[in-house]
This record gives structure tokens, sequence and C-alpha cells, in this order.
């Protein structure tokens, strides 16, 4: 049984692969593992959208939040016990003590998958071949420092990467078709973006889920909504900066203001993330588009 191997699922191997160089490795592996975590790409997708390249933010973007639906999914269908700290080396214990998410799932790991699916995707579009190279390192990194935080199995980030790999390809096959998502009548929208992913949630009762389906829902409304194709955005340092610091804010509003007013359930965390969402790719643009300042015309 794939599950039963102790080589893939024992605290055993986390042992014997962590590397021991001190405290000032823990802090590094805790930065690459940040590189992983919700706020990282909640900060970055919509600097792209706003202030870099729309069609890069939008695939990346879709690619990262699709991913991200469906590591939640498998998550919620496996239900796979993370690392016990009691069978774990000290330093190692005192780690996954600090770092392990409390309620969630270990397989297949969202870090390791997360990194193959938005550096891969962002490193295809980019083609440049010294960011290929420096994406290739994030994801061994982000990837290694789940291990060496000790909050997954070798199997967790194992299954993240080829899962990852697996939505990496899909995606590409789907790049060609970019345009089409234009074209995509309201009708249509409503009943596969916001219709379909809604019932879902409902039916995998996961809050996780919730939340990766409705943000990933809202984008793509809002994308399709949006009827400014352009693509490219001038930059310039403090329109850009000011724009971000805007959109971010409001933004985070929607994020914990309306955690306090909805009820604690998952109907309320696929609608507060799907706000969130729909204000990334057309709330905040068409907002921004009315201010001579911050326009990127």
């Amino acid at each position: 049984m794939f599950f039963g191997n102790e080589l893939l699922f024992g605290e055993q191997t986390i042992n014997s692969i962590h590397l021991h160089a001190g405290r000032w490795l823990d802090f590094v592996m805790v930065a690459f593992t940040q590189l992983g975590n919700e706020m990282f790409y909640i900060l970055v997708i919509p600097f792209l959208f706003w202030c870099v390249n729309k069609r890069i933010a939008t695939i990346v973007g879709i690619a990262f939040l699709f991913s991200a639906a469906i590591n939640d999914i498998a998550k919620f269908l496996f239900i796979r016990p993370r690392p016990n700290p009691e069978n774990l080396a000290a330093g190692i214990a005192e780690l996954n003590r600090i770092y392990a998410p409390v309620h969630s799932p270990g397989f297949p790991s969202g870090h390791a998958q997360s990194a193959v699916v938005f550096w891969g995707t962002l490193a295809y579009v980019l083609k440049h071949r010294w960011f290929t190279i420096f994406s290739l390192f994030l994801i061994i990194a982000i990837s290694y420092s789940r291990l060496y935080l000790g909050v997954h199995f070798l199997g967790d980030v194992a299954g993240g990467i080829i899962l990852g790999t697996v939505i990496f390809l899909c995606v590409i096959a789907a790049i060609p078709h970019y345009d089409k998502l234009w074209e995509t009548g309201i009708i249509s929208a409503i009943v596969f973006f916001v219709i379909v992913p809604f019932i879902i949630s409902i039916a995998l009762t996961g809050n996780e889920i919730a939340k990766s389906l409705g943000v990933l829902s809202g984008f793509a409304i809002g994308f399709i909504l949006n009827k400014d194709k352009s693509e490219e955005i001038a930059f310039s340092l403090f329109p850009a900066l000011a724009k971000f610091f805007v959109g971010i804010t409001i933004l985070l509003i929607f994020k914990e203001g309306l955690k306090l007013l909805f009820p604690a359930s998952h109907v309320f965390d696929f609608i507060r993330y799907w706000i969130m969402g729909l204000w990334v790719s057309y709330g905040a643009p068409a907002i921004f588009m009315r201010i001579p300042y911050l326009s990127k015309q």
C-alpha cells in the first residue's frame, strides 16, 4: 500500500534527511516556507494583475487558484495525518509543534504543489532562462522546507510535486485558449464559475475548500466581466505602489472584516473569498481606471 510505505510516510525518513546546521538554517527554511503561505500569494497575484501584466497575472492566478482548490479537495478525500512529533528527533519535533497546521491533513503537500504550479507557470510564460533556474530553485527549497520543519512526510511532498506537475502540464495545454475566456457568455460563466464551485463547496464541507473555490470563482467572474482587454500595464513606481497599497488594504478589509460580520460557516467563507477574488480582477481595476493618477493610461 502506498500510504503504508515507511520510507514515504515514516518519521524516520524525516529524521534521516534533516540538515542539522544550527538555528540560522531554521530561519532560512521558515522564510522559504513563508513563500508558500496564503498571504504571499494574496500579495503577489494582485500586484501582478494591477501593476505588471494582466495576461500573465490571470494565467498564473487561475492556475494557482485551480491548483489550490484541487489540493484542498484531495486533502479532504484522503485525510492523511501529518508527522507525529513524538516520533521525530528533538529539534525537528520542536519545529513541528510550532509550524504544523492544526486541522489541515497532510497529503498532498499544498506548499510543494503550489510552488510547482505558481513558479512553474510564471517561468513558462516569462520564458527567461535565469528566472526559470530561480523558479526551479524555489520549488526545491519550498518543498524541502516542509520536510525540514517536520510538518510533512516525504510522500506528502512527493504527492504535491506530482499533482502540481500534472496541473502545470494541463495549464500549458490550456494557455493557447486564454482568449476564449473573454468570449464566455454571462449565463455560462455563472453556471461554470459560480454555481458549480458553490455546489462543490457545499458537498465537500471543508472550509479550506470553500475558500479556494470562492476566490477562484470570484477572480474568474471578475476577469470575464472586465471589458478592458489590454494586457501590458505601464509601470511607474509611485502610482504602482499607490495602487497596490489601496488595493491590498481593501482586500485585507474584506478578508478579515467580513469574517467578523459573517457567521462561521463554509458557505460564508465561500462568499467572503468570492468577494476577494472579484475585487482583485474587477473591483480594484475599475476604480483605478477612474483615478487619473492610478490609471495605466
